[in-house]
């Protein structure tokens, strides 16, 4: 059986790579989503995979450019809700109003 190709949206430091990892599920990353350095530097480093595996900002992604895969992911940009974080909510223009971009991927695909 082939492994299972996943794309990574918002993916933060990767808890759902961590998930298929601790579920022995065979898969492989055929691409990643994050524009923070410090969380690209720490995904990058907990799941050994190269920088050049991340497709950048995802309202700047054409459906056609991205790369084959069988199951996509995405998390929730939690900064603008965290307490840790910016904590500017769903209001116009924070990071957490981003994500409803992903939503027309599967439509598209």
């Amino acid at each position: 059986m082939s492994k299972l190709k996943v794309l990574s949206l918002f993916s933060g430091i990767g808890a759902f790579e961590k998930a298929l990892t601790n579920l022995c599920i065979d898969y492989e990353l055929v691409g990643f989503s994050e524009i923070d350095k410090y969380a690209i530097t720490s995904y990058c480093a907990i799941h050994n995979v190269d920088e050049s595996l991340n497709i950048g900002d995802v309202s700047k992604v054409h459906i056609d450019d991205l790369p084959d895969f069988d199951l996509m992911t995405y998390g929730f940009p939690c900064q603008d809700i965290s307490i840790a974080g910016r904590q500017g909510g769903f209001s116009e223009g924070s990071n957490t109003r981003s994500s409803s971009s992903s939503k027309s991927i599967p439509r598209d695909v």
